[in-house]
């Protein structure tokens, strides 16, 4: 995406080079009390370079915000990943077998009763 941004930038400084060549008689501009005389081209490449600095001036707010806004979204999905890790760990924790002592002449409680009635 920059290499086409860098071409259409090049291309737009090749026409504007093209058209001060073609433009080149004196105009006079007024501007309430200001008088500026100069050529064609100038007066319309500074015109256009006032044009683009306040369309960027109008983005900038914007582009600032979603600037803030993903940088912010990006610390949020860190911290979860973060702590998605630790639950699959915790999880992963939990699901080991538990290792249990027996010996032979240990019985579960459950049997032992059923001796006793049994015997009863």
């Amino acid at each position: 995406m920059p290499t086409l941004y860098l071409i259409i930038a090049l291309v737009i400084a090749g026409l504007a080079v093209v058209f001060a060549l073609q433009n080149s008689m004196l105009v006079t501009i007024s501007f309430f009390q200001w008088t500026v005389t100069g050529s064609l081209s100038l007066v319309l490449l500074a015109t256009l370079a006032i044009g683009v600095l306040i369309g960027l001036l109008v983005l900038a707010p914007t582009l600032l915000r979603k600037t803030f806004k993903s940088s912010s979204q990006r610390k949020r999905i860190d911290a979860l990943e973060s702590e998605v890790s630790q639950h699959k760990a915790k999880v992963a924790e939990l699901q080991k077998p538990v290792p249990t002592l027996s010996t032979p002449d240990t019985q579960q409680p459950s049997q032992s009763l059923k001796e006793e009635g049994n015997q009863n």
